[in-house]
């Protein structure tokens, strides 16, 4: 079972108990005389539910490992307060208690956050040509994905790029800011 899982089940146990406590018992005695394991129970699902959805966020998000994470991080970070999608999912949640719509909400942030990461990735789309046989076309391939561009389209298929040549024409000179220390000694 994938931590995904693992959480999304603890999620749907939880959300399953609160149902039927909201179910069972009126709004003002939950919030009085059951308050504290009413407000530790929703604590959990809050903890559980943000867990759940970072794991769906990050669960082999490929970043490059060439630019510096803190500027990978603040794009994940934008989009994720840019999509106004947090709101919704507790929303979802606290109506539906349904984890598998917070999953499908969860995926649609993910795909936001592959776009939004995509030229970082695209750094490391090159073609690759063969030494042994120079006559054939290049072939498409990013190096972090694994996979090569077909017909327009990306497909999964590994190289074995030994023997060959690599050309990156998307690679930036400085693909992060220098500091003036580096500038200095760059003019000097």
């Amino acid at each position: 079972m994938t931590k995904i899982q693992e959480l999304g089940s603890s999620l749907e146990k939880l959300l399953s108990t609160l149902k039927k406590n909201r179910e069972a018992v009126p709004p003002d005695v939950l919030r009085t005389y059951y308050r504290q394991p009413y407000e530790a129970l929703l604590r959990q699902i809050g903890g559980t539910a943000a867990a759940f959805v970072k794991a769906v966020l990050t669960d082999r998000l490929i970043l490059n490992p060439d630019i510096p994470i803190t500027e990978q991080a603040a794009v994940i970070n934008q989009v994720i307060a840019d999509s106004g999608m947090e709101r919704q999912m507790s929303s979802c949640i606290s109506r539906t208690y349904n984890s598998d719509q917070l999953y499908q909400m969860a995926l649609k942030l993910r795909q936001k956050i592959e776009c939004a990461l995509w030229p970082y990735i695209d750094l490391k789309t090159c073609l690759v040509f063969d030494l042994d046989n120079p006559e054939t076309e290049p072939v498409t391939y990013n190096t972090l994905t694994g996979q090569i561009l077909r017909n327009g389209v990306w497909a999964n298929q590994e190289l074995d790029l030994w023997g060959k040549f690599l050309f990156y024409p998307n690679t930036r000179v400085r693909p992060y800011k220098i500091s003036s220390k580096e500038e200095k000694e760059k003019n000097d």
